[in-house]
């Protein structure tokens, strides 16, 4: 009786190591770049951001550091769902199916669509969907923030 009490907590154990153990982890294709960005949401150039469902796309240096992976920028998005403890998105803006050719996705109706659209191999990924296309790796993602009127993007 003590022997099939092992066995079958064993096999209970062996089962629960496999089904929630292994856990497969989404590929890093767009590299790791410094990013941290200081957004002030009263400023003319970031007024898109006020509203759900908009994004704009931040571009150039910022403190001297490039935007993104390859200074290809970054995508601040903010979500249709207001209620939820993260209003805001942030994704680079390369396109993670051919991160060789170093392509920024360019923003779907100037950041009103919620999409943006690869000009290279026109994959479109969802921003509310946490920048998934429907098929293909999804854009990659940054930690976002917001203190007052200053939204804070960092990885």
């Amino acid at each position: 009786m003590k022997t099939s009490k092992i066995v079958f907590l064993g096999a209970t154990l062996t089962l629960f190591v496999l089904l929630f153990g292994c856990t497969e982890e989404e590929p890093l294709i767009v590299p790791d770049v410094p990013v941290n960005l200081q957004i002030n949401l009263t400023l003319p150039e970031f007024s898109a951001l006020n509203a759900i469902g908009n994004a704009v796309m931040i571009k150039g240096y910022a403190g001297g550091v490039q935007v993104g992976y390859n200074n290809n920028g970054i995508i601040a998005y903010r979500r249709l769902d207001n209620s939820t403890s993260e209003p805001f998105f942030a994704f680079d803006a390369s396109c993670p199916q051919h991160i060789e050719v170093s392509t920024s996705v360019t923003l779907d109706e100037n950041g009103f669509a919620q999409t943006a659209t690869c000009p290279h191999c026109s994959t479109v990924y969802n921003l509310e969907n946490h920048g998934y296309p429907s098929s293909g790796y999804a854009l990659k993602r940054y930690r976002t923030s917001v203190s007052g009127n200053m939204l804070y993007v960092t990885n």
